[in-house]
């Protein structure tokens, strides 16, 4: 919510630069409010929707901004006409100046280069799940857009490592993975423009039990395991 108001104001500060008409700056007002306001209730409806959201906030801003831009320079110079017939037909009277277009150049060049300075989240997933008991321990590594963590998990007391394991599962359901095929289990982490995804898998092998979560780019074969 406070990126998308910081977006917003910015762009109707940028706005008032260019400004002409007191009535149409609280039409372009409006207007960026409804965009921002419907770039929340996207991420809202549809959390996993970060990339589409934000993606949203920019495309409508700078079309707000360039459209607004386009009606305002027609208005005036309507306006800029009807004052010079005017004056023709009573021989005074003032023509209605307004700004030369390159004077919105510069804020329409910043609102570009903000959409273009705006990059999609890292290639790899951020790796993260509760867990129910303690973990001890964890390796990481990364490699070409994807990354892995691991950690030993501790259960209780004399607890099998196969019971550790099945409890995790449990809880890793519970919390809204899918279940769990050939010890792995993947959710994407986007939703339209976003493909990555995190994985997460459990071992028990030699007596510990093990979970493992990777995040990134989707390999092929883990798309035959679903």
């Amino acid at each position: 919510m406070l990126f998308a108001s910081v977006v917003t104001m910015v762009a109707f500060l940028v706005w008032l630069t260019v400004a002409r008409l007191r009535w149409f700056t609280g039409v372009v007002l409006v207007v960026l409010t409804l965009v921002a306001a419907a770039s929340l209730t996207l991420a809202a409806v549809q959390p996993r929707a970060a990339v589409e959201a934000r993606l949203l906030l920019f495309l409508g801003v700078a079309v707000t901004l360039l459209v607004a831009r386009v009606v305002q320079r027609a208005g005036s110079a309507t306006a800029a006409t009807t004052g010079r017939a005017g004056a023709g037909r009573t021989g005074s009277g003032s023509v209605w100046r307004w700004s030369s277009p390159s004077a919105a150049s510069p804020q329409l060049h910043e609102t570009s280069t903000t959409m273009g300075s705006y990059r999609r989240y890292r290639s790899w997933a951020g790796c993260r799940a509760g867990l129910p008991f303690g973990g001890t321990g964890s390796d990481s590594e990364c490699g070409t857009g994807r990354c892995a963590v691991s950690y030993r998990l501790v259960g209780r007391p004399v607890e099998p490592a196969d019971q550790v394991a099945q409890r995790m599962w449990d809880h890793l359901v519970g919390q809204g993975w899918p279940p769990p095929d050939g010890g792995r289990s993947c959710r994407p982490v986007g939703w339209l423009l976003d493909t990555r995804e995190t994985c997460v898998a459990i071992s028990a092998g030699k007596g510990v039990a093990r979970l493992s979560l990777a995040g990134g780019r989707p390999y092929p074969r883990y798309n035959e395991l679903r």
